[in-house]
């Protein structure tokens, strides 16, 4: 197969031809006709932050496709199923991937950081990780829903447990950002702000549904003006891993509020209110990836027509191009949310 592969030490991807392994019993075959470009992808490929664990690296880790091969042992697809591949891997056999929380799993994983993922002509993967995509839905935006919008899904509806009529912040939008406002809205929410120092980002917060947009100047107290505008936020979330936006948002927090942090960044968390913290038992949670349940709710959400990504798509492109638009996602050349490689194209 073709492939876009990532050689040891280099920053860039070269096309070169795979050859496919043979499909192990409990494994589907899929034929690509979607991946998406992720921030993470930039880090990984552009930036070296991350280090792949098998050779030769094939990145991207939000697929979907069509089922083109079944293992002897698979039972729940058949050929020709439209699917979209889960961006986490996990064990399976733990008391957390069990009980349908594999994001807990100690051997957690990303497809096309731990084995061979989408941008190629074709994924090997087990079945577990699949699910069926409907047609209504196009494959584009059933790839996305494998991390850029189930992560902020899992980290909205089940880390911050979010109640239609609860007012919402939503610190950074960019890919997984954006997509906690169409989360939220989705959830009925009474009242979201959209935070982010980029005003790009901020005009796509608005057309996903963002009621009050907060452009973060230099020096600003992020909290403070959230509470100065909201009077009082039920649940914030937090993309960009930015520690003193979380310190000084605490104050803008209603009793009973919530903060889920999701962007993974160096700062020191370090709360200088703690009384104010405990007094109005506030809580501070992690939320990475998704499980199980995210993709088929959000598959529910869409044909119930509370989600529309089509907004999400800003442009589909063949695998020869992957690197440029790495570049352009980087840049946000033309305010994009997500570039789709589609190793069909020529």
């Amino acid at each position: 197969m073709k492939a876009a592969v990532l050689p040891s030490g280099s920053r860039s991807l070269e096309i070169q031809e795979l050859d496919l392994p043979p499909l192990p019993p409990n494994q589907v075959k899929v034929k690509v006709k979607a991946c998406g470009i992720c921030g993470s992808d930039i880090h990984f490929i552009l930036h070296g932050k991350m280090k792949a664990t098998y050779s030769p690296c094939v990145p991207g880790h939000e697929t979907s496709g069509v089922v083109a091969e079944i293992g002897d042992q698979v039972t729940k697809f058949k050929l020709g199923d439209r699917v979209v591949v889960s961006a986490g891997t996990s064990c399976g056999k733990c008391k957390h991937c069990l009980a349908g929380r594999e994001n807990l799993c100690e051997n957690i994983g990303v497809i096309g950081f731990n084995q061979r993922g989408g941008f190629a002509e074709f994924i090997q993967t087990e079945e577990r990780y699949l699910h069926l995509l409907p047609e209504e839905i196009p494959f584009a935006e059933g790839a996305i829903l494998a991390d850029a919008v189930s992560t902020p899904y899992h980290a909205i509806k089940y880390q911050g447990e979010l109640k239609a009529g609860e007012s919402v912040a939503i610190i950074g939008c960019g890919g997984l950002g954006i997509h906690a406002v169409a989360i939220a809205k989705a959830l009925g929410a009474a009242k979201i702000y959209a935070i982010d120092i980029d005003s790009g980002s901020l005009e796509n917060a608005k057309a996903y549904g963002a009621d009050e947009l907060i452009l973060v100047e230099k020096n600003m107290q992020v909290g403070k003006v959230l509470k100065e505008k909201s009077g009082g936020i039920d649940l914030l979330c937090d993309f960009t891993g930015y520690m003193p936006n979380i310190e000084s948002s605490v104050r803008a927090m209603n009793r009973g509020g919530r903060i889920v942090l999701v962007g993974i960044g160096r700062n020191k968390l370090e709360i200088p209110m703690p009384f104010f913290l405990i007094e109005r038992q506030i809580r501070i949670t992690g939320s990475y990836g998704s499980d199980r349940r995210a993709i088929p709710e959000l598959i529910q959400l869409y044909q119930e027509k509370k989600l529309n990504l089509t907004k999400s798509i800003s442009g589909i492109h063949k695998l020869e191009d992957t690197n440029e638009f790495l570049h352009a996602l980087e840049e946000k050349k033309g305010n994009p949310i997500r570039f789709i490689i589609n190793p069909e194209l020529s």
